[in-house]
């Protein structure tokens, strides 16, 4: 039987229904592929403005440690000290095109004698991204690698010892040990290549005696010694010599005592800051004008500091007391008295442009002062120093630092490190180039003891250099 449907019937109506709900359909399949279209762009833009920002981010990041590098950098344009001495605003260092970004590092204020300076890094990166970073550098003390230190040869005999953390010795030049040497630092002897004319010329090391290398106990008698540490074989001593005789070179500040005469001089008479003249007169700041050749002019004339007498050309010390202070001089230091005491030690930092010899058995400590370069300094000189007598200087860590060479004998006390440049680095004027008179070479012989940790370090012209670090930073945005 066939069935047939009549127009107007109700399965004909639904034709209508079904189109129209196809159509809602249609449309909102649409409406959802727009409003995806529009998400999936609006993350785009959203991934790409993090992804900018990030970038910006990271540029101005690199701007931080570029600062930080050139800070560091003694040749650098803006170091450290002439960062301290500029205003707000000026620019430490900039680049225009570091991965299709840049950035441009500028200092912020912050008190002119702090040893801290605060920048802020500006980076950019593609899409208008921005980004700047708030950072603060610190300028800790230059330290040396070991306790003794030597740009020239360097000869060890007797029964010295070289303890604390960093107690030992490095010679950028020959080094020749004999006798008992106690050396508390695993690699406490070092010797250095030469670079002469070009090539590398090994300077070496020559060991002899039975010296204890790389433990505290070394400091002991003989017979309390570890034996793994005692060189106390032809094998042992050529195997120590063979690693340890040709390192890297130690880049040696420039120790000129003419570089502390404005500090020394700002100090004026409240600060304890004297200048002794060559023509045995004495002034203090203000007013004190110092050349770059070590000698100065002006100030106030003081009375001689008690203790202190001139006389053949040499400022000396040859009482039981003495003024404490900063001094420079601008003619050779003699220290032949026993200066100070056990209880009562002489506060002083003693800074000749010429040599320094102490005889006497003198106590000292380096003067607190509260001029940050001029911390922790006992002993700087322009040319030679020698240390003849049983000098105790083991109450506080002092740096000692010798532009020429230094001779240490007898049994004196040293807290801190001892550098000697033999000459190295000169500069224009340096009025002592020749190492041919006073000291030969650096030798240290008797029993003195060296103590030195490695958290002990100066911030003064001829300190090793300072290492910057970054001690805080923060997004601006």
């Amino acid at each position: 039987m066939e069935i047939r449907y009549k127009p107007g019937s109700s399965l004909a109506g639904d034709q209508g229904i079904v189109l129209v709900t196809s159509l809602l359909l249609i449309a909102l399949l649409i409406g959802a592929g727009a409003a995806a279209i529009v998400a999936v762009q609006s993350d785009l833009r959203t991934t790409a403005n993090l992804n900018g920002g990030n970038r910006a981010f990271y540029v101005a990041e690199a701007g931080i440690n570029h600062a930080r590098g050139e800070l560091q950098s003694r040749s650098g344009a803006m170091n450290f000290d002439r960062a301290l001495q500029t205003n707000a605003g000026t620019v430490i260092v900039n680049n225009s095109n570091f991965n299709g970004g840049t950035y441009r590092v500028t200092r912020l204020a912050w008190p002119a004698n702090s040893s801290w300076i605060r920048v802020v890094s500006a980076g950019t990166a593609p899409n208008n991204s921005v980004s700047e970073v708030e950072a603060w550098f610190r300028k800790d003390p230059g330290r040396p690698p070991k306790a003794i230190a030597t740009s020239g040869d360097l000869k060890i005999s007797g029964s010295p010892k070289l303890i604390g953390a960093c107690g030992g010795a490095h010679s950028n030049d020959d080094m020749q040990v004999s006798g008992n040497l106690a050396v508390q630092m695993a690699d406490g002897l070092t010797a250095a290549n030469l670079n002469v004319a070009g090539g590398i010329i090994p300077e070496g090391m020559n060991i002899g005696g039975t010296p204890c290398v790389g433990s505290a106990f070394c400091a002991n008698s003989n017979d309390q010694q570890p034996e793994a540490n005692r060189l106390d074989s032809v094998e042992k001593r050529a195997a120590y010599e063979a690693s340890h005789g040709s390192v890297q070179f130690y880049d040696m500040p420039r120790i000129n005592p003419a570089d502390y005469t404005p500090l020394v001089a700002s100090l004026g008479e409240e600060g304890k800051g004297y200048i002794l003249h060559g023509d045995g007169t004495v002034t203090t700041g203000p007013g004190v004008t110092c050349a770059t050749n070590g000698l100065c002019t002006g100030g106030n004339l003081m009375p001689l500091p008690s203790g202190w007498s001139f006389s053949e050309g040499s400022w000396r010390i040859d009482g039981a007391s003495a003024a404490d202070g900063v001094f420079y001089s601008e003619a050779k230091v003699d220290i032949s008295g026993n200066v100070g005491s056990v209880s009562l030690p002489w506060q002083a930092t003693v800074v000749a442009r010429d040599s320094i010899r102490i005889s006497g058995d003198a106590y000292m400590r380096p003067y607190p002062t509260t001029s940050l370069p001029l911390q922790n300094h006992l002993l700087v000189t322009g040319n030679d120093l020698e240390i003849t007598g049983n000098m105790t200087a083991s109450y506080t860590p002092g740096a000692i630092l010798v532009h020429q060479q230094m001779k240490i004998t007898k049994n004196p006390q040293i807290a801190g490190f001892v550098i000697a440049g033999d000459g190295q680095p000169a500069w224009a004027g340096d009025p002592f180039t020749d190492s041919s008179a006073g000291v030969a070479l650096n030798e240290i012989s008797g029993n003195p003891t060296v103590d030195y940790s490695c958290q002990f370090g100066c911030l003064g012209p001829g300190c090793p250099w300072p290492l910057v670090a970054v001690v805080g930073w923060k997004q601006k945005f």
